[in-house]
């Protein structure tokens, strides 16, 4: 059973650490004591679920920035349907894994010019790349940290982290970027949502 209290108080945590950041940020350390708090220790397998679900929510939050982009063109979608194909067991998962990364690449080799538009998209790709091939690991403890140090900047270039990619997208910058190169109030807005609504639905199924 989950421990509901203790998922309320690290979205608080993660409330403040939110509002106390100029620039939006929603640290690694701190998601990863909500996707702990997440877990039910006594079904792995509905942490699981709960872990992907999660990553597809956020996706499809951001979805609209990669239909901008490359309008019409329904891979994102692809991914998400195959994160559920392998939540649900009707996925190979060694396929899964390169059919994730063949998409990704497929991108990065389309875009030449990393612009306003392009770029966040890009964003939204690696994020739903990302969530296919997490979907392969059916270990809840998949994407946490370990270090409290460690920012998702360092984490780079293997993958953007959901969320990350997602928040990235949403402000179309990654944390490292100049703040003036950043739409500060679209990365708050996402976090916000991230922590009052995507979690609090995911666990209520």
């Amino acid at each position: 059973m989950i421990d509901m209290d203790a998922v309320t108080r690290e979205i608080e945590v993660g409330r403040a650490e939110l509002a106390a950041s100029d620039k939006a940020i929603l640290s690694p350390a701190t998601r990863t004591r909500i996707w702990e708090a997440m877990l039910d220790p006594q079904d792995d397998e509905a942490s699981y679920r709960h872990r992907i679900e999660l990553k597809m929510a956020c996706v499809r939050h951001v979805l609209h920035l990669w239909d901008r982009a490359f309008p019409g063109d329904g891979r994102v979608e692809e991914m998400l349907a195959l994160a559920q194909e392998l939540i649900d067991q009707r996925a190979d998962v060694r396929q899964a894994e390169r059919r994730a990364k063949t998409f990704v690449t497929d991108v990065f080799d389309e875009v030449d010019d990393y612009n306003a538009i392009t770029q966040p998209a890009v964003f939204v790709a690696d994020a739903a790349s990302h969530t296919a091939s997490s979907a392969c690991h059916r270990n809840p403890d998949y994407d946490t940290v370990d270090d409290d140090d460690t920012d998702d900047d360092e984490l780079l270039p293997d993958s953007l982290e959901t969320s990350y990619g997602c928040s990235g997208a949403a402000a179309g910058a990654l944390n490292w970027q100049p703040i003036e190169e950043t739409d500060v109030s679209a990365r708050r807005a996402f976090w916000t949502w991230y922590l009052d609504v995507a979690i609090p639905q995911v666990l209520a199924g």
